[in-house]
């Protein structure tokens, strides 16, 4: 199996994985052979990537850290949540971000949220989630695949997963781990009180619009902060994901300290420290956001995005923090297309196969064609036991 572009997939090729539709029916099951009829439709509903089955790849075994029963239901749960939220605030008539606090602290939104059954029932599936997760010390990848008008939902359960998957590696119990995940799947939520044009425009924000974007982590403090039963941590997640170490995130300029130096406690006194647990939900959010194609933009490169976060070590992200990431989240997933850049294979490509333990970012590649995109006899290189080879993921 491997993932391939929109663009490159041809009729006559076998679906690898089943595609869901936006409220999460079936569209197309795996090992559907897909028409061209089948593949327009898909571009039509916003799909940039599929998974493809082949005889050249079949080997190729790309696991998903989590179930399509849970995967469903933990978006469902969020895309429910997310819509009751929306229908209470329809008549709101707020146009700052002082009188947006204010209506969010009103009885009808609180209770509106709070009370709800989606809500209620999220934070019941948590559970299931976190145990899908609790057997996963690495990731193979973010192996979702999502149409433009469910990216929210399937961005806070990627995200969760990854922020997990890291908070496991610093052995954080249970508890911990529900309320990250609590966290995440609600760490957007603010931007439902932001005009959906601002928060959906294809060019670049004006100054004004780009201040009430960076309003959504408040606003979504605000509606959590007075829920008991999630845990401090679920609140601040939302509230500290755009923060920086060096103090020039947002909206509160909280400084870190490129520590691991939090892992023992979770109970959250001091409202202006910026918690490891919402350093480890910035990791998360920028990785899986820059790697995600939307209407506006295609997605960035796995390989690009991994050394954008090592990149942004010590100033953006806890430098701890993503050693750990680095330790957790391959360079080059497994299903990734690929193009040698140096040695005697320079320019050839083909697919990772399977992943190193010991050096993620040198894994196993199955090369398909030669450097002038000629079909060759498959064969296996390890990257691992040649230090001075080198390659990209191929978008």
């Amino acid at each position: 199996m491997r993932r391939m572009h929109i663009q490159n997939v041809e009729p006559g090729m076998m679906l690898g994985k089943t595609l869901y539709g936006d409220n999460y029916e079936v569209l197309l099951n795996t090992g559907v052979v897909l028409t061209e009829d089948y593949i327009n439709r898909l571009k039509n509903r916003g799909f940039i990537k599929v998974y493809i089955d082949d005889e050249e790849t079949a080997d190729v075994v790309i696991k998903d850290p989590i179930s399509d029963k849970i995967r469903i239901m933990a978006t469902k749960d969020i895309l429910k949540t997310y819509e009751l939220t929306q229908s209470a605030i329809v008549n709101i008539e707020a146009d700052t971000a002082e009188s947006i606090i204010k209506s969010i602290n009103t009885p009808k939104i609180k209770n509106a949220f709070q009370e709800s059954q989606p809500f209620k029932q999220m934070c019941k599936d948590i559970n299931s989630f976190v145990d899908e997760l609790m057997n996963e010390n690495i990731l193979s990848g973010l192996n979702s695949i999502r149409s433009f008008d469910n990216y929210t939902f399937e961005h806070s359960v990627d995200t969760a997963v990854l922020s997990i998957i890291i908070a496991k590696k610093l052995f954080f119990n249970k508890d911990k781990l529900r309320q990250i995940a609590i966290g995440e799947f609600l760490h957007d939520i603010g931007k439902i009180f932001i005009d959906e044009k601002i928060i959906n425009k294809p060019g670049k924000l004006t100054a004004e619009e780009y201040e009430q974007v960076k309003q959504h982590p408040a606003y979504g403090y605000e509606l959590l902060k007075d829920i008991d039963n999630i845990g401090e941590a679920s609140r601040h997640i939302p509230y500290q994901h755009h923060e920086r170490q060096d103090g020039k995130g947002y909206p509160r300029g909280l400084r870190g300290n490129n520590k691991i130096d939090d892992s023992s406690s979770v109970g959250y006194t001091e409202q202006d420290k910026f918690i490891m647990i919402a350093e480890i939900a910035a990791i998360a959010d920028v990785y899986d956001a820059c790697i995600s194609d939307r209407p506006y933009r295609k997605g960035l490169s796995p390989d690009f995005v991994y050394e954008l976060i090592k990149s942004g070590s010590g100033t953006q992200f806890n430098r701890e923090l993503v050693d750990c990431f680095l330790g957790v989240m391959p360079k080059y997933p497994v299903g990734s297309e690929v193009r040698i850049k140096n040695g005697i294979y320079k320019d050839f490509t083909g697919v990772v196969i399977s992943l190193n333990i010991q050096q993620l970012s040198k894994p196993k590649v199955k090369l398909l064609c030669d450097a002038k995109k000629n079909k060759i006899k498959p064969f296996e290189i390890d990257l691992s036991s040649d230090s001075t080879m080198d390659m990209e993921c191929i978008c």
